[in-house]
């Protein structure tokens, strides 16, 4: 059975992990010529002061793209 993990950062909606499960789900069956119910879905959810990117701590950077500097 293929498992895929998606990590990222907390605080997205339900309706957008499903919908992001819906197509790697569609991408796994047609790649790996399964069926759905053998395609698993985990996703790994983080707060994003967990995250770094550049030594940077991630809502430091996504502040930094908002305000354009």
């Amino acid at each position: 059975m293929p498992r895929v993990y998606v990590e990222w950062v907390a605080g997205r909606a339900d309706a957008q992990r499903q919908e992001l499960a819906r197509r790697i789900t569609d991408a796994v069956m047609e790649v790996g010529r399964v069926r759905a119910d053998q395609v698993q879905i985990v996703f790994r959810e983080y707060p994003a002061t967990h995250y770094f990117r550049g030594g940077l701590p991630w809502t430091e950077i996504v502040a930094r793209e908002r305000s354009g500097t």
